[in-house]
C-alpha cells in the first residue's frame, strides 16, 4: 500500500512545482507587451536623463560623491578574488628598485644592467635641470652609450584642446629613446586604463612608456597594441610588485646579481617603495585591498607599466561591451522588471512593496555576481552599475507613471491598465 502511496503522490508534486513555476513566469511576463509597461520602461530614463541633468553642488553629497565616482564592482575581482596572487612570476619582466641613487649611482646602475645583455632597458625617472656638472656629465654618456635604453619623459598639453604638446623631464636629452609616462589620472581615482598613443593636433603620434618597451621587445605584441591607437584600454592587472623579480640597486651595483637574472629581458628601472606609508610615485588601482572608499595609493608606477606590458605580451586584455551594449541590457531589464512590479502593483498590492525590495535585491546581487564572473572568467566588462540603477528607479517611477496615465484616461480617454483608486 505504501509504494501506491508514493506513486500516487509524486505526480502531484511535480504539478506543484510546475505550477508555482508558471505563476512565477505570469507574473513576470502577464504584462510585458502592455503599452503602460514599455512607456512607464521610458519614463525610467527620462527621469534618470533628467536628474543627472540638474547641477547639485550640496556640500553634503560631496562625500557620497567622491565614493560613487571611481567605483566599479569589477575591482573585487583583484581586491578580494586573490587575482595577483595565483598568477605566475613574469619571467620577461625583471624590477629594478632605483631607491634615491643619485645620477652618477643611476649611471653606474644602468652600465652593470647594461652588461648583463637585456633585450631592453626603461627607466622611469623625470630629469628636471643641471645639478652636479661630473655626475650629469655621466649620466649623459651612459644615456648617449646604450641604443636599447628607453628613458621617461612628462608630456605636457597646451591650448584649449590640450592638442599641442611639449615635453619636461628629459634635461639630457641624449638617449636614443624617450617616451611619456603620463597616466591623465586625478589623485583620488584609480589607473584602470591607459592610452596606447598620444596624438597631437598635427596627427603626430607619440607612444605611451609601456608602448615604447613592447615594441622594442616583441613586435607581434607591439602590433596588436598598435591597434588600439589612441584609444583608451583597460589595464588587465594580474600581479603585485611580487609577481616579478625584484632586484635592489645596491646588489645590482655591488655585482651580486648572476646575468642569467637579465639576459634577454626588459629592465625596468624605477622607485618601489613597499612602505605602505611612503606615497611617492604610487597609484591607486584595482587591485587595492579596499575597493571602495579607498584608504592609501597601493602601487609604484613602475609597477603597473609591468602589468600593462605583461597585459601586451600575452595579448590578455579586457574586451570591453560597448555603451550601446550596456544600455540595450538596462533597457531590457527594465522591462522585465517593470513587468513584474506593474503585476504586483495591481493585482497584489498589499505584497507590492516586499515583493518589489526583494526582487531589486536579488536582481542586484545577480547582476553584480554576472558582471564580475564574466570579468574573471572571461575578460569581458560589462557595466551593470545602469541596470541596477534602472531597477532601484522603476518601483518609484511607477507612482509617478500612474497619475500621468490617469489623468491622460480622464483628459483624453487614453487606454490604460491603471483606473483611479485600483487599490
Amino acid at each position: 500500500m505504501s509504494h501506491n502511496h508514493e506513486s500516487e503522490q509524486a505526480p502531484q508534486k511535480r504539478k506543484g512545482f510546475k505550477h508555482h513555476a508558471k505563476k512565477v513566469h505570469g507574473r513576470v511576463t502577464k504584462y510585458l507587451t502592455e503599452r503602460d509597461t514599455i512607456l512607464a520602461t521610458i519614463w525610467v530614463f527620462v527621469f534618470i536623463i533628467a536628474l543627472g541633468s540638474i547641477p547639485l553642488n550640496l556640500g553634503i553629497m560631496n562625500p557620497v560623491k567622491l565614493g560613487l565616482k571611481d567605483f566599479d564592482f569589477n575591482d573585487i575581482t583583484y581586491s578580494k578574488l586573490g587575482k595577483g596572487e595565483r598568477t605566475p612570476v613574469d619571467s620577461n619582466i625583471v624590477i629594478v628598485n632605483i631607491g634615491y641613487a643619485n645620477r652618477e649611482e643611476l649611471a653606474m646602475m644602468i652600465d652593470a644592467v647594461g652588461a648583463m645583455n637585456p633585450k631592453v632597458m626603461a627607466l622611469d625617472a623625470l630629469f628636471y635641470g643641471p645639478r652636479d656638472p661630473h655626475q650629469d656629465s655621466l649620466l649623459s654618456e651612459t644615456f648617449r652609450k646604450y641604443k636599447n635604453l628607453i628613458v621617461a619623459r612628462r608630456l605636457e598639453l597646451h591650448g584649449k584642446e590640450g592638442d599641442t604638446v611639449s615635453f619636461a623631464g628629459d634635461y639630457f636629452n641624449t638617449a636614443s629613446q624617450y617616451a611619456h609616462v603620463n597616466l591623465f589620472t586625478d589623485s583620488i581615482s584609480s589607473v584602470r586604463s591607459f592610452e596606447p598613443f598620444f596624438e597631437d593636433y598635427s596627427h603626430k603620434r607619440y607612444p605611451f612608456f609601456a608602448t615604447a618597451i613592447v615594441k622594442a621587445f616583441d613586435s607581434a605584441a607591439y602590433k596588436k597594441l598598435e591597434n588600439y591607437g589612441t584609444k583608451k584600454v583597460i589595464i588587465n592587472y594580474t600581479r603585485h610588485v611580487g609577481r616579478y623579480l625584484l632586484l635592489q640597486f645596491e646588489d645590482i651595483i655591488a655585482g651580486n646579481i648572476e646575468e642569467k637574472a637579465i639576459g634577454g629581458k626588459i629592465v625596468l628601472l624605477g622607485f618601489v617603495d613597499n612602505n605602505r606609508d611612503n606615497l611617492e610615485d604610487k597609484f591607486f588601482t584595482p587591485m587595492n585591498e579596499r575597493f571602495a572608499g579607498k584608504s592609501i595609493p597601493d602601487m609604484s608606477g613602475i609597477v603597473i607599466h609591468a602589468n600593462i606590458i605583461s597585459m601586451a605580451l600575452a595579448k590578455d586584455y579586457i574586451k570591453k561591451v560597448p555603451l550601446w551594449g550596456n544600455l540595450l541590457l538596462a533597457i531590457l531589464v527594465c522591462w522585465i522588471h517593470m513587468s513584474f512590479f506593474i503585476h504586483y502593483y495591481l493585482e497584489s498590492h498589499i505584497w507590492f512593496h516586499l515583493a518589489a525590495k526583494i526582487a531589486q535585491v536579488l536582481s542586484a546581487i545577480l547582476f553584480v555576481w554576472l558582471g564580475i564572473y564574466l570579468y574573471d572568467r572571461y575578460r569581458l566588462k560589462v557595466d551593470m552599475k545602469l541596470s541596477i540603477v534602472v531597477i532601484v528607479m522603476a518601483v518609484d517611477v511607477i507612482y509617478f507613471y500612474e497619475a500621468w496615465a490617469v489623468w491622460m484616461h480622464k483628459k483624453f480617454n487614453f487606454r490604460t491598465v491603471f483606473k483611479p483608486h485600483h487599490h
